[in-house]
């Protein structure tokens, strides 16, 4: 069942963080579940998990049965069984006798989250040139589009090529089913990018990264380039503190 366009709003008026704070301008477009068959419920939990991830539901913003429903067009049982599964994974808390609302930042998944990301990507980079100097056709394309979102301050499309540069490499692995691990495990991590980034993604060392992951991949030099995974997937944390005292709603320890 698709939903019909709408600006019905979910959340917190657009650059208000629920406690009234300035936040980044990020506005809430109406959701649309995926077209192909499959149960309703899958549908609205992927729906409203990737709205958590981008911020187009912020922290702290009311997560309401039957307003969800009327906002995707589905009944509320398959609502209700999708905020079960995102209080169980932790992206949505419910207060008894008050509602659920999507839960701020956990820095402690943030934490395991860049692990287990640094971990897995490194490992698929030194599997991606231990045969031969892998093609890099594809990512270094991604790395100039990425390059030139962040000099022209499109934030959208250098997230969106900073995720596909990275999934790239493991798929030059052979491993391309290992990002969906990584995708599932980075949701905080994701939420707390999509913050920072309209302010870090001028530092020109993010792209500088980027390319360098490519230099050696095309050249298999291995130390480097584990050096460089491992530095660019904790580069998040030097920015955490100027966030928090920023939003300090949108996290938790």
């Amino acid at each position: 069942m698709v939903a019909q366009e709408s600006t019905q709003p979910l959340n917190t008026p657009p650059g208000k963080n629920p406690s009234g704070r300035s936040s980044p301008a990020i506005t809430l477009s109406r959701l649309t579940p995926a077209r192909a068959p499959r149960r309703i419920s899958d549908s609205v939990y992927e729906t409203l998990t990737e709205a958590i991830r981008d911020l187009r539901l912020l922290p702290g913003a009311p997560i309401s049965e039957p307003t969800v429903a009327e906002w995707l067009d589905v009944s509320r049982s398959p609502v209700r069984e999708a905020i079960a599964r995102l209080v169980d994974l932790g992206l949505v808390t419910v207060k008894p006798q008050v509602g659920s609302y999507v839960a701020p930042i956990s820095l402690q998944e943030v934490e395991e989250a860049a692990f287990i990301r640094s971990a897995l990507e490194t490992s698929a980079f030194k599997r991606a040139i231990r045969d031969g100097a892998p093609d890099t056709t594809e990512i270094q394309r991604l790395v100039d589009i990425n390059k030139v979102a962040a000099e022209s301050g499109d934030v959208e499309t250098f997230f969106e090529t900073d995720e596909k540069l990275h999934q790239n490499v493991f798929e030059l692995a052979g491993l391309g089913k290992i990002w969906d691990v990584v995708r599932r495990t980075k949701i905080h991590l994701d939420r707390l990018r999509r913050l920072s980034l309209p302010r870090v993604m001028s530092n020109p060392v993010l792209v500088e990264e980027h390319q360098l992951i490519v230099d050696c991949l095309r050249t298999r030099d291995e130390k480097l380039g584990v050096e460089v995974i491992e530095r660019h997937a904790t580069r998040i944390f030097h920015t955490i503190e100027d966030h928090r005292s920023l939003f300090p709603d949108y996290f938790s320890d």
